[in-house]
């Protein structure tokens, strides 16, 4: 069930005066609402209605303790997490996930995080200590965004909540809007849109104490163990328990399921382990959604068949019903014209389907595969560039020769980007004939030499685990999420993620090379431990292309574009205007122009940007 919190912490206020505009900019989350408050400090939370409309657990107070709570969070590993906190057995099925967070503040303190598994964003107000603790789980599941005003700090779980508390200016941070015009490749960890709104990073703590406001980290991912298991079949075996465990905890409760399903090793082995779970339970098979257009009386290209055969066959096997869905015209207009600013905005394009289809057939839960290609489905970049900078050349030459590929080529793409780690891109464009990079996006010249945004830093890529870490933490899979909480909230789903489960992350880092990159075959452990679940065809295909999905996109992209130009310029510049090269923008909307070289993601983030 979808959820949001927000709150505040007041010098000299009453704390509930910054908690009625939060709760009404959280509207999408649902109806069903509840505030608690003492002094300077407010706690809300809100949701859909419940079938018996209870409002009371939604914040949470212990008199006794001195404790208050406001949460978004689900919990794995209760079983654990009850023993440590001496829940007695008889109380475990009705205890619920805030009140064993709750316990485990009371028990632990700050150092509570470290103990809980799952998915959460909360805030405790101590009152014995006069603190207020808020927390985000490692991968940041739960957004948490927050402000400070010159009498203290309010927080929420969505960007309007925190700009609809008194006191918060929605003035642009316009290194942030240069960053997001320039470039793909944006940090946003910490920062926003708006210079007054910042996020708690995944896996971090904020504490506010006296006035002040102190950030810390609660989970390393560089601390991760190395992996127990020496042989294959050992890791595989720990890999697909881990994982079996991390999907089934995600189906806790009783909320219809849907999955995504693309043919790809990851949404197929979580639709598949999934369906095999909910049988278990003797629940009916999640509902299947595809990015893949609907088929029709037409049959696909053969350059297309095989995707829709993988999800054919994942749903043949499972008994799985699947709806295709992509986008139309309309849907990319409509798309255009949501405030690019506000994180509701920021999903994949083809989710915008997916949602009210999701939506309109009663799916309130809906699992996703974000999280695989930077854990255990990683494609093992930087070992064979380990390779070369150790001197294991012949290793490195067999790396080669196993994936067929001409050796001079081969060793250039390991070389070149320990040289730097722009060159391959550079490359790239120059071959597609895209030409200097910045002449691609549609900054305001003026404004970009004002502001002159900085390249995002790309590491040197020079191991496995580094190169993993460097993923994780350059936050674009929080962003994701942040997008897809706000925007499925709408139509009350809840995204979870069991790739992104701390166990499996944990066990990924913990892996050697060879176990991403074997041979011929990037993704090896899952392809191994995944032998017995998926499809063959499915689970030894070494494409990750999707043409049948990303070319009627394009197209309904470049169908969509003279209604965008009509509804841009047929009233006064839009405010925003001031930061875009209005006459290239122009220009390149232009429907040949387009298909005929497709720069997709200039024309997005520029027209999604402007306010009309």
């Amino acid at each position: 069930m979808t959820r949001a919190i927000c709150g505040c912490h007041l010098r000299g206020q009453d704390g509930a005066t910054g908690i009625d505009p939060m709760l009404a900019a959280l509207s999408d989350y649902g109806a069903d609402d509840a505030t608690w408050a003492q002094e300077g400090v407010g706690l809300g939370c809100r949701r859909a209605e419940t079938e018996d409309g209870r409002t009371d657990r939604l914040t949470r107070f212990d008199p006794a303790a001195g404790l208050a709570l406001a949460a978004d969070a689900r919990l794995d590993d209760r079983e654990s997490l009850c023993d440590a906190l001496g829940v007695p057995r008889p109380d475990r099925a009705e205890i619920t996930d805030d009140e064993l967070i709750l316990r485990a503040y009371a028990r632990w303190g700050r150092a509570c995080p470290t103990r809980l598994l799952g998915d959460y964003a909360f805030a405790v107000w101590d009152a014995k200590r006069r603190v207020l603790f808020c927390a985000r789980d490692h991968a940041g599941a739960r957004p948490f965004y927050y402000a400070r005003i010159p009498r203290g700090i309010v927080f929420a779980s969505a960007v309007e909540a925190v700009l609809a508390a008194p006191g918060v200016s929605s003035e642009l941070d316009e290194a942030t809007v240069a960053a997001h015009l320039t470039r793909i490749e944006v940090n946003t960890t910490t920062r926003t849109f708006f210079k007054a709104v910042r996020k708690l990073p995944p896996g971090h703590a904020l504490t506010i104490e006296g006035g002040e406001a102190r950030r810390e980290r609660h989970w390393r991912p560089e601390h991760a163990p190395a992996a127990r298991a020496a042989s294959d079949d050992a890791c595989a075996e720990e890999f697909l328990a881990l994982y079996t465990r991390a999907v089934a905890d995600r189906l806790r409760g009783p909320d219809p399921v849907g999955v995504h399903l693309s043919g790809g090793l990851d949404s197929s082995s979580i639709a598949v382990l999934a369906a095999r779970e909910l049988r278990r339970q003797g629940r009916p098979p999640p509902l299947a959604f595809s990015w893949l257009p609907t088929l029709g009386d037409r049959p696909p290209s053969e350059s297309h068949a095989a995707e829709y055969d993988a999800v054919a066959a994942v749903c043949a096997q499972e008994g799985m019903q699947v709806f295709h869905r992509a986008l139309s015209p309309g849907d990319v207009v409509a798309m255009l014209r949501r405030d690019g600013a506000c994180p509701g905005v920021h999903i994949h394009p083809n989710e915008m389907a997916v949602q009210p289809c999701a939506a309109e057939q009663g799916v309130r839960v809906l699992l996703s595969g974000w999280g695989g290609d930077e854990g255990l489905s990683f494609n093992g970049r930087g070992h064979c560039e380990r390779l070369l900078l150790t001197g294991r050349w012949l290793k490195l030459l067999a790396e080669g020769s196993a994936r067929q590929v001409n050796p001079l080529m081969f060793l250039a793409g390991v070389a070149l980007p320990l040289v730097h780690p722009r060159l391959p891109h550079a490359l790239r464009r120059l071959r597609r004939g895209d030409g200097p990079r910045g002449r691609r996006w549609l900054i305001d010249p003026a404004f970009a030499r004002r502001v002159k945004p900085a390249p995002a830093r790309i590491p040197r890529q020079v191991n496995v685990r580094d190169t993993q870490l460097w993923l994780l933490r350059n936050g674009h899979l929080s962003q994701r999420i942040e997008g897809w909480a706000a925007s499925g909230a709408a139509h009350g789903l809840e995204y979870r993620y069991p790739l992104l489960d701390r166990r499996l992350l944990e066990f990924a880092l913990g892996l050697p090379p060879e176990q991403f990159r074997r041979g011929p075959w990037s993704r090896w452990l899952m392809r191994h431990a995944l032998r017995s679940v998926l499809p063959p065809e499915l689970c030894w295909n070494p494409s990750k292309a999707d043409p049948a999905r990303h070319e009627p996109f394009i197209e309904s992209f470049a169908e969509a574009l003279p209604a965008v130009r009509r509804a841009l310029f047929a009233r006064a510049a839009p405010s925003r205007a001031r930061y875009i090269d209005m006459p290239r923008l122009l220009e390149r909307l232009d429907a040949d122009l387009f298909r005929a070289k497709p720069q997709l993601m200039p024309i997005h983030n520029a027209v999604q940007f402007l306010d009309f």
